[in-house]
């Protein structure tokens, strides 16, 4: 290579640079959807997509210049979503994602300009599956089914202990109950519903067992609490909702094994919505269809495929305090976000 070919190839070089550093684009873009809304016109729509996540830039988390540039240099990259399972969200508008790939947690903080792995030292979770934030109390629960334990962590993400006692099993789906400051646990293995004193972390009444009656369970996967304190179990291998008051006690069930609407095929995960509303993710439908609390199918949104607003064995679901649903689309490697349109509207 001669003298001027070798400064053209510095020019080059150093022009590269300059433009990395001023500023230009990452790699990654915030996705901004088109309009896509469920149900289709002419009935009012009800859902809307909003995003699609895949890492934390997707949920404005943005790296400054010298930033990246040291962790290019150190080879460091930012997380990137593999599997994603169960989550959840607080009130500081914080996303917390089971990540089944990476065995962590990931914490997108678009208020802090941070994404915070969990756990950040030591070995990381065996089989995670969901996820239940305390904020009163500042603690991060994880099921993880391959230890048979629930981990704590503070919400820097440091080890703050566990919960197993040669109580659980299998431990899936987790959910805080506010109305009685319990952590509710669903035991797949065993077939059962495990209450948490959250202040004494001491295990309450336990609810069910394997069975196919009211009130009991084949393999359970997911649980929520709505805000009268009622809790709804999604009975996987029942194909159905069951619903409990927050004592624990059967009120009712909903749904049958089948292939249309209205029906279920494996239901994964469950959220209530701010008018009560029940979303259920079911994996191989590979939508979440929407039901009051009787179980009358209200809607469906969703479907195969890997495009915006389609699914690939979704396996998680969360509701915010703004209406907007989070699903796991655990095969194409991302979280979706949607909005719950209350009067058919974006909401202001």
């Amino acid at each position: 290579m001669d003298g001027r070919q070798m400064r053209l190839k510095a020019g080059v070089c150093l022009l590269a640079v300059f433009f990395w550093l001023a500023g230009c684009q990452p790699t990654a873009q915030l996705q901004v959807m088109e309009t896509m809304r469920w149900p289709a016109p002419p009935e009012i729509a009800r859902v809307s997509l909003l995003k699609q996540v895949r890492q934390g830039e997707d949920m404005g988390i943005r790296r400054g210049v010298f930033s990246r540039l040291w962790q290019e240099l150190l080879g460091q990259q930012q997380p990137e979503i593999v599997a994603p399972h169960g989550l959840t969200t607080d009130h500081q508008g914080r996303l917390y994602v089971v990540d089944k790939g990476l065995r962590q947690v990931l914490v997108f903080d678009p208020q802090q300009q941070s994404l915070l792995v969990i756990p950040r030292n030591g070995p990381l979770l065996v089989t995670p599956i969901d996820v239940a934030v305390e904020e009163r109390r500042g603690r991060i629960f994880v099921s993880d089914a391959g230890t048979s334990a629930v981990r704590i962590f503070t919400v820097q993400g440091e080890p703050a202990g566990e919960i197993d006692g040669g109580l659980i099993g299998r431990p899936t789906g987790m959910a805080i109950n506010t109305v009685t400051d319990e952590l509710l646990v669903v035991d797949a293995e065993h077939g059962v519903l495990l209450r948490f004193d959250l202040a004494t972390l001491q295990p309450q009444k336990m609810t069910g067992k394997q069975g196919q009656l009211g009130g009991l369970f084949n393999a359970p996967t997911a649980v929520a609490a709505g805000p009268e304190g009622n809790i709804y179990v999604v009975d996987t291998l029942n194909h159905r909702i069951q619903i409990f008051d927050a004592g624990g006690e059967f009120i009712r069930a909903f749904g049958e094994a089948g292939d249309v609407p209205g029906y279920f095929e494996r239901p994964k995960a469950i959220a209530v919505d701010s008018q009560g509303n029940l979303h259920v993710v079911d994996a191989l439908f590979d939508n979440v269809q929407v039901f009051n609390t009787e179980g009358q199918l209200l809607m469906d949104y969703g479907g195969t495929g890997t495009g915006p607003g389609e699914f690939w064995l979704p396996s998680g679901i969360c509701i915010d305090a703004q209406d907007r649903i989070y699903v796991a689309d655990t095969y194409n490697k991302r979280v979706q976000i949607f909005q719950f349109l209350k009067n058919g509207e974006l909401p202001e």
